[in-house]
């Protein structure tokens, strides 16, 4: 019994320590391109699917739904559905996404380009 308790140790904090800076779909860090550089080409191209490398400026403070990555111009909310939260003191650290951009209309009809994502990956 001690033995294979102590196996079910082991594995338990490999793969802990493997993950514990990934969340949702699994985030290839060679393929990232900065936030800056992807949102200048969904908007010339409309090409989506991206794997963003970028700063984070806000995060949602009552559940880490969504965060904020900083921009040139103006910030690019991040969101991912229900799939899953991130921490909310991720404020100024870099984070990469992977994920597709997509334009979102308010209230007002304005749109706004949006980025939803799958995976995050902390630097």
């Amino acid at each position: 019994m001690k033995t294979i308790l102590s196996i079910f140790v082991a594995v338990l904090a490999i793969s802990c320590t493997q993950t514990a800076n990934q969340i949702g779909k699994p985030v290839n860090t060679n393929d990232a391109i900065s936030v800056n550089v992807g949102l200048e080409k969904f908007k010339k191209e409309g090409k989506a699917e991206a794997v963003l490398f970028g700063k984070v400026d806000e995060v949602c403070q009552s559940e880490g739904c969504w965060f904020t990555y900083q921009t040139e111009t103006k910030n690019i909310t991040v969101d991912f559905g229900d799939a899953f939260t991130v921490p909310k003191n991720i404020g100024a650290k870099d984070l990469y996404a992977v994920g597709h951009f997509y334009n979102d209309t308010a209230e007002d009809k304005s749109v706004e380009v949006k980025f939803h994502a799958d995976g995050v990956k902390f630097k």
